[in-house]
């Protein structure tokens, strides 16, 4: 093992011991630190709505993408089981159409459930990683977040603030790249707060076509600007309840990247919910322009017993 993997793998084993939210809310807890979402903050998320404007934060569900050949996820595909076309063959007086989905749950917008890693054969709470059968988590699953991911979201605009439409794909979001664009937007980040990090790579891939650069595919990950690990003591120190971005993964992913330490620790050890595939550019663009940066955010993901993550149409109303 190369000198540089066995410092990562060090830091990881370092800061799952030091943030640890094992037993924090109670032996039984499956939802980690959304319980930082209170009532309190809701009614404060109320507040940021201004216009009343409403942004869906959600990538379309189409059968080209965002997995590329490869990836081992399967797009949404949607297939038509009743149409208007049949209704007038038949002549009914009155008639229905009707569909299907089938998708990988982690194909599009989703969040990530606590029963979706694992570290050492455990999972978020100390609970055994066996508890993930061919039947779903039966501990852990995503249905615990759907009634509690509304909260005050907060963007960070890390593209904007460097000056770009999007960040190097080797860029690592740092604790100072994300507090110096929260001191140039003029908003604060709270306990409760859900954190929505732009880094324009997912507006990058779908103007550029680029599919296959943006996930995994095989056993290649892609160069991807997010989140160092870094950047977790700091999450925990403000008691952010949850965190997403516009990429694959949410974290910095490099050239060399063998593990993903920041689903490791924030979902496994700190029961972080991490959100992935964020659309935020179109909501970028309106903070941009009237200076506001918070606002109220409904992001429960759909309740599938036993999943471990959740598609998601996230809305945020300013």
């Amino acid at each position: 093992m190369s000198t540089v993997g066995s410092g990562v793998d060090a830091r990881i084993e370092t800061l799952a011991r030091e943030l640890s939210n094992w037993g924090r809310w109670g032996d039984g807890d499956e939802v980690g630190t959304l319980n930082l979402i209170t009532a309190e903050k809701r009614r404060q998320a109320a507040e940021c709505v201004r216009s009343g404007t409403a942004f869906s934060l959600a990538l379309e569900l189409r059968s080209d993408r965002p997995q590329p050949q490869g990836s081992g996820r399967i797009n949404p595909q949607h297939m038509m089981v009743e149409t208007g076309s049949d209704a007038a063959l038949a002549g009914s007086v009155t008639a229905f159409s009707d569909d299907v989905l089938t998708m990988s749950v982690h194909a599009a917008t989703h969040w990530d459930a606590l029963s979706h890693v694992f570290h050492h054969g455990r999972m978020y709470n100390n609970r055994s990683c066996a508890e993930v059968t061919s039947a779903g988590a039966q501990a852990n699953s995503v249905v615990g977040y759907s009634g509690r991911l509304i909260s005050r979201g907060v963007l960070v605009d890390v593209a904007r603030q460097h000056g770009v439409d999007a960040l190097a794909p080797d860029h690592e979001v740092t604790v100072g790249n994300l507090e110096a664009a929260l001191a140039d937007q003029g908003v604060e980040l709270g306990s409760g707060d859900v954190l929505l990090v732009r880094t324009g790579q997912l507006g990058r891939i779908a103007a550029s076509e680029d599919w296959g650069s943006f996930t995994e595919v095989g056993d290649r990950l892609p160069l991807e600007p997010g989140i160092g690990v870094e950047c977790l003591p700091w999450l925990h120190a403000v008691g952010v309840a949850a965190i997403a971005c516009d990429n694959w993964a949410v974290e910095h992913l490099h050239a060399g990247s063998e593990r993903l330490p920041v689903h490791e620790v924030g979902i496994v050890h700190m029961g972080l919910p991490l959100g992935e595939i964020f659309e935020l550019d179109e909501l970028a663009a309106a903070c941009a322009a009237d200076g506001h940066y918070d606002f109220l955010l409904a992001a429960g993901p759909l309740p599938l017993r036993g999943g471990v993550g959740g598609p998601v149409n996230p809305v945020a109303i300013r």
